[in-house]
C-alpha cells in the first residue's frame, strides 16, 4: 500500500482532495447516525478520517505510509496510527464503523478481511468506497499516462470468506465539482504516473507553477 507515495507526492495529496468523502458517507450512512469508534483503514493524509468526524465520536486513521502520516491533517477527534498494511494493532471488538476510502484495492486480502472482522463490534458497519477523477476528459491536450489496467475502483470483498459480514448496498454515481487551477494541479501531481509525466514535460522536480499556469482558469471536473 505504500509504494505509490513519496514525500513530494504526499505533499500534493495532503494539499487537495476532491470534497467527495462527506457526500459518499452521507449516502452510505443513515441520517443522524452517530458511531462511537470509527476506523479508517488506509487513511492517507487524513481527509477521509476527518470526514468521519461528522459521524463518529472518535476516529483512528490507520496508514502504512510514513510519508502520508507525516502530512496527516490534525483534528481533535482523530488519532493516526502506523501499521504494516495487514495486521491491525487494535483489540478485538473495538470499532462500530470501519471505512476503506480508496484503499481497498491495495489492502484487499483474506488476512485483512479477517482482521476487520476481528476488530469489529457486533453489528458494525464496514464501508469501502473509491472515486475516479476523469482526468482524460480535461481539454488541455495532455497526453496523460493511462492508469494501471489492473486497478479496480470497484474493489470489494467478493471471493473472500466473509466470516459473518454481508453486503447490504452497492452503488455507482457521477459527480461534478469545480476546482481551481492550483487544486487541480495538486490532484494531478498526487498520482505517481502523472507526477513523473509533468516533471519530465516541464523539466522540473516539482512542476507546480508551470502546471498551474496551464490549467488556469477554473474548470469543472467529473468524478
Amino acid at each position: 500500500m505504500t509504494e505509490d507515495y513519496n514525500a513530494d507526492i504526499a505533499r500534493h495529496y495532503h494539499a487537495y482532495r476532491p470534497p467527495l468523502h462527506q457526500v459518499i458517507l452521507a449516502r452510505c450512512l443513515k441520517p443522524g447516525a452517530v458511531y462511537g469508534n470509527g476506523l479508517d483503514i488506509g487513511s492517507g493524509t487524513g481527509q477521509s478520517s476527518v470526514a468521519l468526524t461528522d459521524f463518529c465520536e472518535k476516529i483512528t486513521g490507520a496508514e502504512p505510509s510514513k510519508e502520508m502520516l507525516a502530512q496527516a491533517i490534525g483534528h481533535s477527534k482523530v488519532t493516526y496510527v502506523h501499521f504494516d498494511g495487514i495486521n491491525l494493532p487494535f483489540a478485538d471488538t473495538s470499532f462500530d464503523l470501519i471505512t476503506f476510502a480508496g484503499s481497498l484495492f491495495y489492502a484487499r486480502s483474506q488476512g485483512m478481511l479477517n482482521e476487520v472482522v476481528r476488530v469489529c463490534l457486533p453489528n458494525a458497519t464496514v464501508i469501502a468506497y473509491d472515486f475516479e477523477v476523469l482526468f482524460h476528459e480535461l481539454p488541455f491536450g495532455f497526453d496523460l499516462p493511462v492508469e494501471a489496467a489492473d486497478y479496480d475502483h470497484r474493489a470489494n470483498f467478493s471471493g473472500l470468506a466473509m466470516n459473518g459480514l454481508r453486503e447490504t448496498d452497492s452503488f455507482v454515481s457521477d459527480y461534478q465539482l469545480a476546482a481551481s487551477a492550483e487544486n487541480l494541479a495538486h490532484l494531478l501531481l498526487s498520482a505517481r504516473s502523472f507526477y513523473g509525466y509533468f516533471s519530465e514535460r516541464y523539466r522540473a522536480k516539482d512542476p507546480d507553477s508551470p502546471l498551474v499556469e496551464k490549467l488556469k482558469p477554473r474548470i469543472v471536473i467529473r468524478a
